[in-house]
């Protein structure tokens, strides 16, 4: 008797903790263009350059109004993720891409973000793929909450006030093609 006890205690103790993250995943749904983040902040870039490069006045926590650009290109990745790790390089041709294109050129700052990632992973991170842009720890996986979606790579490019204006959920593999689609919406 007993042990049917624990068994039936088990079996509905696991029951709801798959009925509880079957309804937190069913709760996300993929970003998609028109999406407004919202006003939600990163802690800090992770080095001088960075700050200078998004033209930050100060260190610390910094929001998109924050950044001297009409539109910045959020990538939200995890150091750990082999979808991000083969995305790597392409992203960086994707910036050399849009810094030699006069239309995008000064218009479109650049930031990886590190869901979950601490400040120490992010160095080793832009240090290792040589990363040309900003790359940020987001612990608190704040642009994760503002996407309310936690999958990652995740690529966007977002005006001021945080409103999505092209998405690719996943990795891409060529850079010319997402640098056409990002032409498409930057004015």
């Amino acid at each position: 008797m007993m042990r049917r006890l624990a068994l039936l205690s088990v079996l509905g103790s696991c029951l709801i903790l798959f009925l509880s993250f079957t309804a937190a995943w069913a709760a996300e749904a993929e970003p998609k263009v028109g999406l407004v983040l919202g006003d939600f902040k990163f802690t800090k870039v992770i080095t001088p350059e960075d700050q200078k490069y998004l033209g930050l006045d100060k260190e610390g926590p910094f929001g998109l109004q924050d950044i001297k650009a009409p539109y910045v290109f959020l990538e939200s990745f995890n150091t750990t993720c082999p979808h991000c790790l083969a995305q790597a390089p392409v992203l960086n041709n994707l910036f050399t891409l849009v810094e030699k294109d006069a239309q995008l050129k000064g218009k479109v700052k650049f930031i990886s973000a590190g869901q979950g990632n601490n400040e120490q992973a992010m160095q080793m991170w832009k240090k290792f793929h040589k990363v040309p842009f900003a790359v940020v720890p987001d612990q608190e996986r704040a642009l994760s909450k503002a996407m309310n979606f936690s999958p990652y790579p995740v690529s966007m490019v977002v005006d001021k006030s945080g409103k999505v204006l092209w998405v690719h959920i996943g990795s891409f593999d060529k850079a010319e093609e997402a640098l056409k689609e990002i032409k498409g919406v930057v004015k």
